[in-house]
């Protein structure tokens, strides 16, 4: 018997606000930006992961080519994580263990984390600020941006042209699947039954 894929759902926009937030204040640093980094860069976990401080310090864009695809990608980065990043950047010069160098989102050696380390973070976090995720994991970062783009758009075929191109998607419809239109436009007609 083989095992049915797991599908993982995006949050909705205001929920990750609110869980940002509340990460900031409860000074939970690196949560608090690697879901709002997640949140707005719509990256996979490995490129978020390989993100420096010097490659968005004082910067307008990052560039990045993708470890999957090999493509260049160019990110306008959002005031809300701009504030994040000079945020947190602010709170680590006290410590001297850190430098400009390192990797944002590190272990406490300033080394890459491990995407099941983040997985199970993810998770707990999920958990404790009482988030609703179907199968919370590190691609409900970037399905949460796709879901935003879809329906800051009015939830067109123009804004998932926009996303098959940026997460590299062969077309719409695999977009579509990838973040879940198809199941919740199925699950809201028998609701409106």
């Amino acid at each position: 018997m083989s095992k049915g894929k797991t599908t993982t759902s995006g949050m909705d926009w205001n929920t990750m606000i609110g869980l940002t937030d509340r990460l900031k204040r409860d000074g939970l640093d690196r949560d608090y930006l690697l879901i709002t980094m997640g949140c707005y860069f719509g990256l996979r976990i490995s490129d978020l992961l390989s993100i420096k401080w010097t490659d968005v310090l004082e910067k307008e864009e990052l560039i990045i080519v993708e470890s999957k695809t090999k493509k260049r990608r160019v990110i306008t980065i959002n005031p809300r994580v701009k504030e994040a990043i000079e945020y947190c950047y602010e709170k680590i010069q006290d410590d001297s263990s850190r430098w400009k160098g390192e990797y944002i989102i590190s272990n406490q050696w300033g080394g890459k984390i491990s995407v099941s380390y983040i997985n199970r973070r993810l998770k707990e976090l999920f958990k404790k600020y009482n988030v609703k995720v179907q199968n919370p994991s590190s691609h409900t970062l970037r399905k949460t941006f796709g879901k935003r783009i879809f329906e800051m758009d009015n939830q067109s075929e123009r804004s998932l042209i926009y996303l098959s191109e940026i997460y590299n998607h062969s077309s719409t419809t695999v977009t579509r699947r990838y973040i879940g239109i198809t199941e919740e436009k199925i699950a809201n007609v028998y609701l409106q039954l």
